[in-house]
């Protein structure tokens, strides 16, 4: 039988669930040790079934533990089960003594209940980060895909900033692409900002600056892309001494005209 096969004959499930011969069980040990898909799998049912579980849970009475503790240390030894109508008389066949020791075990199943919860409950707190990994790795797809387009659309202008146009000591590289509105920078052509510093990027709109973005120095494949904010007849490039940066630019480090 192939891995496939073997993972949809439903042994897997039983497995889970305890009803399997113990020659199934064996095989299914032998499988998921030797098979990473089967272990996956098997995984992958365990957690659904405990979420199945888990939503379909009734909790016991708020303070049954510590009123079954109560009525043992109360009651004597030897107590006759024919006490009728007591509360916690679960199930009149059994008597007191055997309803004291169900009842005890509901207790017992219910904060190993709760162990399965939290057990359960980190897991899918692990599951969600790894989710959250995912997402950032597509958007970071999606944003570098959005700067490969700028840079091959033969209507994108290259545009470099410069803090001297005459004598230039450092500079930007900037592609914009007007029909789009979309610009595409390249980190790596920026200088280091100073320590405790952030550079902030700004469309300069009818001579006012008009902030965009703060530029992400550690960005994705070393580029960073962004819509434009209105017609921009420049941009530039401010140094700014807080992360989120500020209304108007305070440090004017580089500007380039569009």
């Amino acid at each position: 039988m192939d891995i496939q096969s073997f993972i949809q004959s439903g042994l897997l499930e039983a497995y889970v669930m305890g009803q399997c011969t113990d020659p199934e069980r064996a095989e299914v040990e032998r499988m998921a040790a030797a098979h990473p898909e089967v272990r996956a799998e098997l995984e992958a049912i365990e957690l659904a079934l405990e979420k199945v579980a888990l939503a379909n849970a009734v909790p016991p009475p708020a303070g049954l533990r510590d009123q079954i503790l109560e009525r043992i240390q109360a009651e004597p030894p030897g107590m006759p089960a024919a006490s009728a109508g007591r509360t916690f008389r679960l199930i009149p066949a059994l008597g007191w003594a055997a309803s004291i020791l169900f009842g005890l075990a509901l207790v017992g199943q219910f904060f190993s209940g709760r162990s399965e919860q939290e057990r359960l409950q980190t897991r899918v707190t692990e599951l969600e980060v790894q989710v959250k990994a995912c997402e950032t790795q597509r958007a970071d797809k999606a944003r570098l895909q959005q700067v490969v387009a700028l840079l091959n659309d033969t209507t994108s202008r290259f545009i470099r900033l410069t803090d001297d146009p005459e004598n230039p000591k450092a500079t930007a590289s900037v592609w914009h692409n007007p029909a789009k509105c979309e610009v595409a920078i390249d980190i790596n052509s920026l200088p280091v900002p100073p320590a405790g510093k952030y550079y902030q990027f700004w469309s300069i709109v009818d001579g006012k600056p008009v902030s965009m973005e703060m530029i992400e120095y550690q960005a994705t494949g070393g580029w960073q892309w962004m819509k434009c904010k209105g017609a921009a007849q420049a941009y530039a490039i401010s140094e700014e001494d807080k992360p989120e940066g500020n209304l108007a630019p305070t440090v004017v480090v580089l500007v380039g005209p569009v």
